[in-house]
């Protein structure tokens, strides 16, 4: 789908389309983002959660992130031959893997944050400040998220 093209009516006046292809645009340019970084999207995303929990196991990765188990391998995986995150044991179960990011994935995370501000700002520059505040209080309301 090109995104650089305005939908047709009357597809552009159905709310449901419009938060679809909306979601699929910005995530086509979040993408595109990320891309001279060498990360995709579920990587900002796991190294987000890695970050705010570091030392979390996998499991507790799944859980945070709505990530089945198996793709939270693939992605941690991925990360670790990157040389973006490690796993390490567990201080308090030995069956477990802690994640935490090393310091290049650190670095790489700000880096990407920066393209996440830059997306967002491209993506929201046709909203006021007044109407952004509105889209976030209905998107969130819409998915059943007080305030």
């Amino acid at each position: 789908m090109r995104f650089d093209d305005r939908p047709p009516e009357p597809l552009a006046s159905a709310p449901g389309f419009l938060l679809s292809w909306n979601g699929r645009r910005i995530a086509h340019k979040f993408a595109a983002a990320l891309e001279p970084l060498g990360l995709r999207p579920h990587h900002f995303g796991v190294m987000t959660l890695i970050e705010t929990h570091p030392g979390a196991a996998q499991q507790e990765l799944v859980t945070r992130s709505l990530i089945d188990p198996s793709s939270m391998v693939a992605v941690i995986d991925e990360l670790e031959q990157l040389g973006l995150a490690e796993r390490r044991p567990h201080p308090d179960d030995r069956r477990k893997r802690a994640v935490h990011l090393t310091p290049r994935g650190r670095r790489r995370l700000a880096r990407a944050r920066e393209a996440a501000m830059r997306t967002a700002e491209e993506v929201f520059a046709p909203l006021d400040e007044k109407e952004r505040e509105t889209l976030r209080v209905l998107l969130r309301k819409l998915a059943g998220i007080e305030g």
